[in-house]
């Protein structure tokens, strides 16, 4: 009885041990893949920030994990995140062809996509779907709006230029060889006054779509952990932390009007 007494109080101690390391244990580790973005997601003094990584790492808190975010272009960011269980990817956008590529975790932050022309092109107008054809579009590459414009009948190489990231995207179009850029009123704004312009520079001519940006997972990221950041968003949605990141990321850029009242709407 002596040695059972004390076998089992040696017992107590080990469980309790374990649980105090249990309990002081940090938490869960997920791993996200975003592209480079200002202000929505990009990367400052080798880390990552901007509205979105605001939103989505309050987002994780909330659920009890902790974040590793890698930044690569978004085709590479789009086809890991494909193929790696578990993995997570912000911004995106969720359109019929990718519904059923992802687990969706609800829109994090809302925009309105335009296509834009300089001021000084009052030459342009867009009046109807045939009209775009008329001139060149720069567009990102892998980017949902990329392909709806090539359904709207844009072909690569004469309606339509291909870049790489926004910063490239921005140059072809402030360079001339392009007549209408793609963009929102949180990306324009910057990629505008990192190359000395201002939304001054630029109409709306068009407007694409108001749908939101959206965090998604992989097909196999266990359903019940994407449940739990589902209702982790909901909370941060209702926090008032999505306006503060906006008003902390956008300072004084000045966005565009909510509703282009002159813009045609495909």
């Amino acid at each position: 009885m002596r040695f059972l007494l004390v076998f089992l109080v040696i017992i107590d101690f080990f469980s309790l041990q374990a649980g105090r390391l249990h309990a002081g244990s940090p938490p869960e580790k997920a791993l996200l893949f975003t592209e480079e973005l200002a202000p929505v997601h990009y990367t400052l003094d080798n880390r990552q920030v901007g509205i979105a990584t605001d939103i989505v790492r309050a987002i994780f808190r909330e659920a009890g994990l902790r974040t590793e975010i890698q930044s690569f272009p978004w085709k590479r960011t789009y086809l890991t995140v494909l193929r790696t269980p578990g993995s997570f990817v912000y911004t995106i956008n969720r359109t019929q062809e990718r519904e059923n590529l992802f687990q969706w975790i609800g829109p994090i932050l809302n925009k309105r996509t335009y296509l834009y022309r300089l001021a000084t092109r009052v030459d342009i107008r867009i009046e109807r779907p045939e009209d775009l054809k008329k001139y060149t579009t720069v567009a990102i590459l892998g980017y949902a709006l990329t392909d709806k414009l090539r359904k709207l009948g844009l072909t690569k190489a004469r309606e339509l230029i291909i870049t790489r990231n926004k910063k490239d995207q921005v140059q072809v179009f402030l360079k001339g060889r392009a007549d209408l850029i793609t963009g929102n009123e949180f990306t324009i704004a910057s990629a505008l006054a990192e190359s000395g312009y201002s939304m001054n520079d630029v109409v709306p001519v068009l407007l694409m779509n108001e749908k939101g940006y959206y965090l998604a997972a992989n097909l196999d990221t266990d359903r019940n952990l994407v449940e739990r950041l589902r209702i982790a968003n909901i909370k941060v949605q209702q926090s008032g932390l999505v306006q503060k990141a906006i008003a902390r990321y956008m300072g004084e850029l000045p966005r565009p009007e909510s509703i282009c009242d002159t813009c045609w709407r495909p």
